[in-house]
């Protein structure tokens, strides 16, 4: 039995509870694989636009600048690299390394201090609005690119995605990571994913650099960025925890407790994790676009604990996905409860929405079952 695995809540698992279970277990890993397949294809059909040959943002669009920008795009990006991840064909990584070479189109070398990710592909404005989050996020797809491929190149995008966040994005005065550029609040997405992207490239390389920013951005946290039941916080005015925020932060911890031998972080871990399933419940609905995020390091922490609650809770929400997102021609373009996206900060028709169902999909597809 592994560390921290709590018997009793598993024994009461339907889904790890007896052969059968495990059975359906593997059948249904093997439909989200293919779901996930199958629905990569279609953002290819339905948001690919020949005129720029990249992906739009929302079906036929016809906007000015329709391209999609680095928060509408990113769980493509995942769905694809836990594709090749979980089914390491020529192919599968083949269609990362294309993806990526496309991603790294979002870079703009003129941003200071040394350049970062900005929202919309070949921006080279030196005064726009960038979101350190989207950052983070980037910076997190290009390890996952390095996991699925091995080509350390990716590793140093990801790091330039960092760099950024640790120089332009980390108030050097008071601590904390802004959400933008503007410096409008300190953020608890780019806090999380700044960390995890952080943890990522330590446990990937063994930098200590890395891992020297990964202490200082938690540490913080910790700190001065608890909010409600102990959770880390939406903003510096928003106690309010949010799933896609303890996700990462959840992992990062996690990279601490395994690689560095941490272990208030292994404690972290384990108390953000149960204080969140508690707190979102088993059915997430922040909207796709935020839970596909939270649940993909709800299965990262599931492959470092042996715990299949946290295997169970992904599961249960690609099954709801799977029966009440889809759409018009197979898309899935609803919330995962079935209802309108727009209730969830999305609009119809967005490549985000059905990007966010593939990425949980392909994640698990990628993922073992549990054994029992």
């Amino acid at each position: 039995m592994t560390r921290r695995l709590l018997p009793l809540l598993i024994a009461v698992a339907v889904l790890a509870a007896a052969p059968a279970a495990w059975a359906t277990l593997q059948t249904d890993r093997a439909t989200f694989r293919s779901e996930a397949a199958k629905g990569i294809a279609a953002a290819h059909t339905y948001w690919w636009d020949s005129r720029h040959s990249w992906y739009d943002s929302f079906l036929n669009d016809q906007r000015q600048y329709p391209q999609a920008t680095v928060w509408s795009i990113v769980p493509l990006f995942e769905a694809i690299d836990a594709r090749a991840i979980g089914s390491p064909s020529t192919k599968n990584k083949a269609a990362v390394k294309y993806f990526a070479s496309k991603a790294e189109r979002y870079w703009n070398g003129n941003v200071k201090p040394h350049g970062g990710y900005t929202p919309y592909p070949g921006d080279r404005n030196t005064s726009e609005q960038i979101w350190f989050d989207d950052n983070g996020w980037w910076g997190i797809a290009f390890v996952d690119a390095y996991t699925a491929t091995h080509d350390k190149r990716y590793l140093t995008d990801a790091a330039r995605a960092l760099d950024f966040i640790a120089n332009r994005g980390w108030d050097k005065k008071h601590g904390g990571v802004w959400w933008e550029t503007h410096r409008t609040r300190k953020a608890g997405e780019a806090l999380a994913s700044g960390s995890a992207l952080a943890a990522m490239l330590y446990d990937k390389t063994g930098n200590t650099s890395f891992l020297k920013t990964a202490r200082k951005f938690i540490s913080w946290g910790n700190k001065h960025f608890i909010g409600q039941n102990g959770l880390y916080r939406r903003s510096d005015t928003d106690s309010t925890p949010m799933g896609y925020v303890e996700g990462p932060m959840i992992g990062a911890n996690e990279v601490l407790c395994l690689k560095a031998g941490d272990t208030a972080a292994c404690a972290r871990a384990e108390f953000v994790a149960t204080e969140s399933l508690q707190r979102f419940g088993q059915d997430v609905n922040h909207g796709p676009q935020f839970d596909t995020i939270y649940l993909r390091w709800m299965l990262d922490y599931y492959r470092a604990t042996g715990d299949a609650r946290w295997y169970n809770l992904a599961y249960h929400n690609g099954l709801r996905a799977f029966q009440n997102a889809r759409g018009k021609h197979g898309l899935f373009l609803r919330a995962w409860n079935g209802s309108s996206i727009t209730h969830y900060q999305a609009q119809p028709n967005m490549l985000q929405t059905h990007a966010a169902a593939i990425a949980l999909f392909a994640w698990l597809g990628a993922t073992p079952v549990p054994t029992g």
